[in-house]
């Protein structure tokens, strides 16, 4: 039977593997063969080649683990994220945006022709058309340094989780156009409100039966995260070896129902 994701015997990187969608992400690409590389500031349980801790608000801490990689990485998966509070919303954009970032950076000078990037961002950047401005400013900065100094600068629109999100779309079709002569791909992946660990922070911030109301998908029921990473090691297999650029809404209709009116869009 033919390999439709080609994963055996690929090196690949998984960033947040150690709980929810990027544990998830990491079992998954175990169990299809690939030398998975994790890193995380906590313990990974999945039965990966190596685990490095790695603390994506930490520039010396991305840099010691790119520094432990292997010289050849087939795939990145950027998995990792803060939900916002209880997180300061600077903790926030340097692991969501800055650290992503830098260590995608550091990676894609191992990645060959024909590897593949995908992150993670979520449903609530689905708005970032509307503060393109902001967007650009922080995507143009040059590397981790600046873009934490654009931050602390400008706290307002630094203001964590919505707008790390609409930063990590923009700066995936950013690069996808600009790779294209390496004909390296990459794509980011936009969740419903999914069942990790994550979720209880979210509910802290915002009233639960609001999120359930106004962005749980159509189906009625929150995501699991192999529902999520399934649909992101897709994004980096052979299968998908033509796609880039996309940022794919993985959310039962969501988009669907707020673009058809068949539900409001707050966002």
């Amino acid at each position: 039977m033919r390999d439709l994701l080609g994963y055996a015997r690929k090196t690949v990187v998984v960033s947040g593997a150690a709980s929810g969608m990027g544990a998830a992400t990491a079992q998954t690409l175990v169990d299809l063969g690939a030398e998975v590389h994790a890193l995380d500031v906590k313990p990974v349980a999945a039965k990966v080649a190596q685990a490095l801790e790695a603390d994506l608000r930490d520039r010396a801490s991305i840099d010691a683990a790119l520094g432990r990689l292997p010289a050849r990485v087939d795939r990145l998966f950027n998995c990792a994220g803060l939900p916002g509070a209880p997180f300061s919303n600077l903790d926030t954009m340097l692991v969501n945006f800055a650290g992503l970032r830098h260590l995608t950076e550091g990676v894609l000078p191992r990645i060959p022709k024909g590897g593949a990037v995908a992150s993670i961002t979520s449903v609530a950047g689905m708005g970032f058309r509307k503060n393109l401005e902001n967007v650009k400013a922080l995507c143009g900065t040059k590397d981790f340094d600046a873009a934490k100094a654009w931050c602390e600068a400008h706290p307002t629109e630094a203001n964590g989780y919505l707008f790390s999100k609409q930063c990590i779309i923009w700066y995936t079709m950013q690069r996808a156009v600009e790779l294209v002569p390496r004909e390296i791909r990459m794509n980011c992946l936009s969740p419903a409100p999914t069942e990790t660990p994550m979720l209880p922070a979210f509910h802290a911030q915002v009233n639960r039966d609001f999120i359930e109301k106004h962005f749980q998908a159509p189906i009625g029921r929150n995501a699991t995260p192999e529902e999520m990473a399934e649909p992101l090691v897709l994004l980096n297999s052979d299968a998908a070896r033509f796609v880039s650029g996309v940022n794919l809404f993985v959310d039962y209709g969501y988009l669907a129902a707020v673009e058809t009116g068949a539900k409001v869009g707050l966002l």
